[in-house]
């Protein structure tokens, strides 16, 4: 009897939860992100991924997003800044994993399922400028209160935008000097740093080292999250993802037809949504979820 209990319970899916908001420029890509995420097209096989279910209203809004207008080949309109931080749609995914797989502990613990529960907000981008310019905003308070009950923060930047490096590091600091300010509970978060649009041909040949390509691209960037870092802020980790991926294995080319490109990074819509698959994305919500880098995730 004990020991069909024990395999029963040894059978059931490990859930690690996270409360997400993902913050960055306008033109970043930060709901792409999220609506490739929830649609999930085309999964490989081979991934550790089995499945993404979108949970709620909000969720389905999601892969209406992907579904209506990024497999149309179609560009989506920017998010708008809202009157009330209550106001943003709270994204629920559930992300269940094959097996468990750590740098940490690079034994799989068997073959149990891992489920990664995520509760995210995407803010729009005019949010993170304002920062720079509207002090005591009384919106801006409520965006940042509603930031302070994020245990994980994906900062999401367009790997092609390194004119704007030290924006990003200016803005970063009085986000988190602020979020320091408002957090009555002083949480220690973890903070990824994730390079997207990472399918243009500069950045895919090194997007299996994240860390040294924001470091190359983003240093002021990254001077400040390590600063933040040793203060005892929390924990930062880089990444490098891509919403709409590649086509081809042997002789890939950018998945994306580039509408502008310039000073803010590019902006593109699928060529071939038939063969859509996005790389990378999973991996830093793995990380904000357990702390653990996933060999098989970072892989794209």
């Amino acid at each position: 009897m004990m020991r069909n209990w024990f395999a029963k319970a040894n059978s059931e899916p490990q859930q690690s939860n996270a409360v997400i908001r993902v913050i960055g420029d306008r033109g970043s890509g930060k709901t792409g992100y999220m609506a490739s995420l929830a649609r999930w097209p085309n999964a490989d096989p081979g991934s550790p991924v089995q499945v993404v279910t979108a949970i709620g209203e909000s969720g389905e809004e999601l892969i209406n997003q992907a579904q209506n207008i990024l497999e149309q080949g179609l560009e989506l309109e920017a998010t708008d800044l809202k009157g009330d931080a209550t106001e943003l749609l709270d994204y629920t995914l559930s992300i269940t994993l094959k097996k468990q797989f750590s740098r940490r502990n690079p034994q799989t613990s068997g073959s149990n399922l891992v489920t990664l529960n995520i509760s995210c907000k995407d803010y729009s981008g005019e949010f993170f400028s304002d920062l720079l310019q509207r002090s005591g905003d009384p919106l801006l308070e409520q965006y940042l209160e509603d930031c302070s009950q994020a245990t994980g923060i994906i900062f999401l930047v367009d790997g092609n935008s390194r004119a704007k490096d030290s924006e990003y590091a200016n803005g970063l600091d009085k986000f988190l000097t602020c979020l320091d300010r408002t957090d009555i509970n002083a949480t220690t978060r973890r903070i990824a740093l994730v390079l997207n649009k990472c399918e243009q041909s500069e950045l895919w040949v090194n997007r299996h080292k994240p860390g040294f390509l924001a470091q190359a691209r983003f240093p002021q960037t990254c001077r400040k999250l390590k600063t933040w870092e040793q203060i005892g802020g929390g924990k930062v980790d880089y990444f490098t993802a891509s919403a709409f991926g590649m086509l081809g294995s042997k002789y890939p080319e950018p998945n994306v037809q580039v509408l502008k490109r310039g000073r803010d990074g590019v902006t593109a819509v699928i060529k071939n949504p038939k063969l859509w698959r996005p790389f990378g994305l999973v991996a830093p919500i793995y990380w904000l979820c357990t702390g653990d880098r996933h060999q098989e995730l970072d892989k794209g």
